[in-house]
């Protein structure tokens, strides 16, 4: 017990006292063993405590005046085998009963002699030796007896304050450090079901409780007996421990933790569980739910508030990783609408930007990038061409070869298209893709001349899925390729057009995935921009 480390650490203190009071002193556990060592022992008890017996005897006389102070809950003189007084006082610290503070070697009366010598016989100590010791044992009068407990209470009742400002400090700065590192924990990550495994188990390993849940309400209906899992965890990996319909209402409307007992598991009864209000701005957004303690322990109102605190972190980093979705959402559904209004320009390259992208995100795939590169490449993807929006339509559309203005014109798109997104806040990768993704490998690409690794990987993983597009697309003045003309031809330009890597990466593609691209067209750009009218309603 921590306690019980500080207390060893007033050492200092109790000699100070023992020495000002003119007593031994000893601060004991409840149960009379010594936490501290014993100090300013007059010459009598120190000759006795070097004797074996004479030791045993002592602190069993300790002990029995650190039990009558317990049980009395007060302070108490009692006196020793020796005939000597011990003043006994409860050290309570929070209302419990921490230790107990112990002085003694002085007497009321001169010590009997014939008590004396009976004692020097049953230890085995000189009775000559002893007999003179007793002679400096201190002789108080039940006045300065008094005072000296007064003061050694007073001693206590200042040292158990300080422990217990202490142990709530220590608490609070637990507690503190427990949340900073519980919030860092649940704001690692901005997908919803993470966040919430995530946790639930840091809570249960704060708490020890064997299962619970994260429960997410119903935005559009508060207060609702119904909620959406959002996390569950048993150590059986069963379904998770899922509150009934009412206490959910009953958390959501009274935005206050609710106890009860959990019966899932017959084989281990009723379990103690809690649930408290994940919250946002007063509004209780969810539900988080522990069950199971070790030994049954319920819990307490401490812990109930603590566990609201959490609630309140979990609740933030929830609704943050809840709202990133959404805003992420509206976010490429507004890119794929600007590409798709780009393309609707031109009937023959309607859904070219949504295939690229499908296609290059696959590729990625394939090369082994992560989640993040795969979400970039397909923005880039969606977006490469967005710069034509500054393409002359007769330029755009025209179906013959293009004069050297016209082709500088249209070369432009690249820097025209990064210049667009650099302050929307895109990504530095996907606007970058969108720059170089004309750059050639072998170098003699544009806008910038850029060759190899120069390159960003993502611009020319865009080149290849963009050629095998355009190549397979049929256009006013010549066929579409078909998929083995196309693989031919990029496995051709491999090193000189295309990265050999990316081509590589490309053609393991499986079939059936590519025969699934194809989703351009007018119904597609229909569908997006119906899909933003409605979000766009639903926000204001």
């Amino acid at each position: 017990m921590q306690l019980y480390g500080e207390l060893k650490n007033l050492q200092k203190l109790q000699e100070t006292m023992s020495r000002a009071l003119g007593l031994s002193a000893v601060i004991a556990y409840p149960d009379g063993r010594p936490l501290t060592e014993i100090t300013n022992l007059c010459s009598f008890c120190a000759l006795i405590n070097s004797n074996p017996e004479g030791k045993a005897r002592c602190a069993a006389s300790r002990a029995a005046s650190v039990r009558a102070a317990a049980s009395a809950g007060k302070a108490v003189t009692h006196t020793c085998h020796a005939g000597l007084v011990h003043l006994a006082t409860p050290l309570n610290v929070e209302g419990e009963l921490a230790a107990v503070l112990v002085g003694g070697s002085v007497a009321l009366q001169e010590l009997a002699k014939e008590a004396v010598l009976q004692l020097a016989r049953e230890t085995g100590i000189g009775h000559e030796e002893l007999l003179a010791a007793t002679m400096k044992v201190p002789v108080w009068s039940e006045e300065r007896l008094s005072a000296a407990t007064g003061m050694i209470q007073a001693v206590a009742e200042t040292v158990a304050r300080l422990l217990y400002t202490e142990q709530e400090l220590q608490k609070k700065v637990n507690e503190l450090t427990a949340l900073f590192e519980f919030s860092k924990t649940v704001s690692s990550s901005l997908k919803l079901a993470e966040t919430a495994r995530q946790g639930l188990e840091a809570v249960l390993r704060m708490t020890g409780a064997a299962g619970g849940s994260v429960l997410m309400l119903d935005e559009a209906e508060p207060g609702a007996a119904t909620a959406e899992v959002a996390a569950a965890l048993e150590p059986d990996n069963g379904p998770g421990v899922i509150p009934a319909g009412e206490i959910i209402a009953a958390v959501g409307r009274e935005a206050a933790a609710a106890h009860f007992d959990d019966e899932k598991n017959a084989a281990e009864g009723k379990r103690p569980a809690v649930a408290v209000p994940l919250t946002v701005g007063g509004r209780v957004t969810g539900v988080l739910t522990l069950a199971g303690r070790p030994g049954g322990q319920h819990f307490t109102g401490e812990e109930t508030v603590f566990l609201t605190t959490l609630g309140t972190a979990l609740g933030l980093a929830l609704e943050n990783a809840r709202l990133y979705s959404s805003l992420r959402k509206y976010y490429l559904n507004v890119v794929q609408a600007l590409a798709a209004a780009l393309e609707a320009r031109d009937a023959y390259t309607r859904g070219h930007s949504l295939r690229v992208a499908k296609l290059a995100r696959l590729c990625a795939r394939f090369l082994g990038l992560g989640a993040g590169e795969q979400e970039q490449v397909y923005m880039a993807g969606l977006l490469h061409d967005i710069g034509k929006i500054g393409v002359r339509e007769n330029i755009l559309l025209k179906p013959g070869p293009l004069t050297p203005e016209e082709r500088k014109e249209m070369q432009g798109h690249p820097e025209v298209g990064a210049r667009i997104l650099e302050p929307a806040g895109f990504p530095g990768g996907v606007t970058a893709a969108v720059r170089h993704h004309h750059e050639d490998y072998g170098g003699g690409g544009y806008p910038d001349g850029l060759s190899g690794e120069e390159i960003p990987l993502l611009a020319r993983i865009i080149r290849v899925a963009d050629a095998y597009d355009a190549m397979t697309s049929a256009r006013p003045y010549r066929k579409a390729l078909t998929p083995d003309q196309a693989f031919n031809e990029l496995k051709r330009c491999a090193g000189s057009q295309f990265d050999p890597r990316v081509v590589e990466a490309f053609l393991r593609i499986p079939g059936d995935e590519m025969v699934n691209i194809d989703g351009g067209g007018v119904a597609t750009l229909l569908a997006i921009l119906g899909e933003i009218l409605f979000l766009f309603k639903q926000v204001r």
